[in-house]
């Protein structure tokens, strides 16, 4: 794949994976639309892009919770990015928490963010994405490792990730007699500021391993390129998940001599952190 002639979306730009992924695309010379929440962080990252080697960058803030945002954002793309041919939907929330401690509120949003927003912006960019004649349109998924393995303190987050996993499997089904192709990436935990002290004080208290931010990016483009349909980062963590899916009740048993050092981090009341 050529991504000198593409023109991505990237939600969730302004920070960490989407960060990562928008100066990785920029020194391959991709056109970039980059998107966040956070107006005044998008003109740095835009003049960064532009000095990797970016062919173009123009940003647009929106929060893709809210119904007007989205449309304002699909707008945008009709108005100035009509060669729109691959869409990364990367913006994300988290939340390292027991779940009887979590408002209906937080709940609520994090469902919103992770799932509701993600499926609404796709399918309001289909038909866009549907009309591009020259280059074959993708979409890539940024999902989680939590998408397919149940994991304690992270119930609503798991919930969230595994139906962005089966959102995307079917629609990849649905769509594999037309040019759209979509794409599924699942990375483990990444060294960014979506995870709370306490999420970090859990994964060196547990073993387990972390990524950075540079180093999904480039599994992201590799991806996009091999044209694969769902990929995941991180040994053991590939291995647990295939476990997973044929012996469920291993992993159960595994993570239950684990909750003695998860449980205290994710308990919020007892600690009175903030997640």
């Amino acid at each position: 794949m050529d991504f000198q002639h593409r023109y991505v979306l990237i939600t969730g730009a302004s920070g960490g994976i989407g960060t990562a992924l928008a100066l990785a695309l920029a020194q391959e010379g991709a056109n970039l639309l980059l998107h966040g929440r956070s107006e005044t962080r998008l003109p740095d990252l835009a003049a960064r892009c532009l000095q990797n080697g970016a062919s173009s960058v123009k940003t647009c803030s929106a929060d893709l919770s809210e119904q007007g945002d989205r449309m304002k954002l699909v707008n945008f793309i009709h108005r100035e990015f009509s060669a729109f041919d691959t869409l990364i939907n990367n913006a994300g929330i988290s939340r390292f928490e027991l779940f009887e401690q979590q408002s209906a509120e937080m709940i609520e949003q994090l469902i919103t963010t992770n799932i509701t927003a993600p499926i609404l912006l796709t399918r309001a960019l289909m038909p866009l994405l549907m009309e591009n004649r020259e280059r074959a349109p993708r979409i890539l998924n940024i999902g989680s490792a939590f998408g397919a393995i149940g994991f304690p303190g992270y119930t609503t987050y798991c919930a969230s990730k595994g139906a962005l996993r089966l959102f995307s499997e079917a629609l990849a089904r649905e769509l594999s007699d037309t040019p759209l192709k979509v794409q599924y990436l699942a990375p483990r935990a990444t060294r960014t500021s979506i995870n709370s002290t306490r999420a970090q004080a859990m994964l060196e208290a547990t073993g387990s391993q972390s990524d950075t931010p540079e180093r999904v990016a480039q599994a992201a483009l590799a991806q996009l390129r091999s044209g694969k349909s769902q990929s995941a980062i991180g040994w053991p963590e590939r291995l647990l998940v295939r476990l997973n899916g044929l012996r469920p009740e291993l992993i159960s048993a595994v993570l239950r001599k684990q909750l003695s050092k998860i449980k205290p981090l994710a308990n919020t009341e007892s600690t009175g952190a903030e997640s």
